[in-house]
């Protein structure tokens, strides 16, 4: 099973979980998963207990990572969250900041502040995700750490598939899905998306993934008729916009101001064609 699951783990399902073009039982990947966790574990058994907490569905404390008051009143009364999904969250934000040593699932110098520079950054998607939120099926591509993708399962989307090719992230990505009880919103799916069955989204959504062209390429077989793409974009998005139209591509495009990133956008495109 190791070298299997090394290369051809696709991706991790509420009842099941694919390797390669097998079927493999829950037991089978918590033997995995389990052998994972000990693998990376620290010396200490303090610092064990602290990863196998999550994963063994036992009490869950936030004790690493202070919400600001600014953001705590933005989602409380911008996205009007509940304590449930702040509690939630929270835990999330803490198990990025310890698995960041081990992994390196986020920037270093961002992971001081999750909550602004991730957890914020990705729940200002929500508005524009939320009338497909319940019925509809968000593709996150090259989900890394679970931004945005599991931010807005946590927020109340239903379907949520998060892509990532990278073994120890989706392994991460399973663990935050429990810790935050989404496991039953999500598919965590390790492969790549040139090579993945097409996944008839409504909507797309990528943060720092790929410049334009390319993720347009990329998604043509994964977006349903009618579906678009709601992305996060930084200073360089009017560059990518005119780099998609010169390959060719049609769209319609609305930017919306970045509430974290001064010179970054909420870029949604529709009609997207070529």
């Amino acid at each position: 099973m190791g070298s299997q699951t090394s290369s051809n783990m696709r991706c991790f399902g509420p009842g099941m979980t694919h390797f390669g073009c097998g079927n493999v039982s829950r037991e089978t990947f918590d033997v995995f998963y389990s052998d994972f966790i000990a693998s990376h574990a620290a010396k200490n058994v303090k610092a064990l207990k602290s990863r196998l907490v999550c994963f063994l569905g036992s009490a869950y404390n936030s004790n690493m990572q202070t919400i600001s008051t600014p953001v705590k009143t933005w989602f409380e009364q911008d996205l009007n969250v509940s304590r449930e999904t702040l509690d939630r969250l929270s835990q999330y934000a803490d198990l990025v900041v310890k698995w960041q040593p081990r992994i390196n699932i986020v920037g270093a110098s961002t992971a001081e502040d999750v909550w602004g520079r991730h957890l914020q950054d990705s729940a200002q998607l929500w508005p524009y995700v939320q009338d497909i939120a319940t019925t509809g099926k968000i593709v996150d591509f090259g989900s890394g750490a679970g931004f945005p993708g599991i931010v807005l399962a946590i927020l109340g989307a239903n379907n949520v598939t998060l892509m990532e090719s990278n073994t120890k992230k989706t392994v991460f990505l399973m663990e935050a899905a429990r810790v935050c009880g989404v496991l039953d919103k999500t598919e965590i799916a390790r492969e790549r998306i040139e090579a993945a069955a097409p996944r008839d989204a409504d909507v797309i959504t990528a943060r720092a993934f790929a410049p334009l062209p390319k993720l347009l390429e990329l998604g043509q077989r994964h977006l349903k008729d009618g579906g678009h793409y709601v992305l996060l974009k930084g200073r360089a998005f009017e560059d990518e916009l005119a780099d998609a139209r010169d390959a060719g591509w049609t769209f319609d495009v609305t930017t919306h101001a970045s509430l974290v990133d001064p010179d970054g956008v909420v870029m949604i495109l529709k009609g997207v064609g070529r």
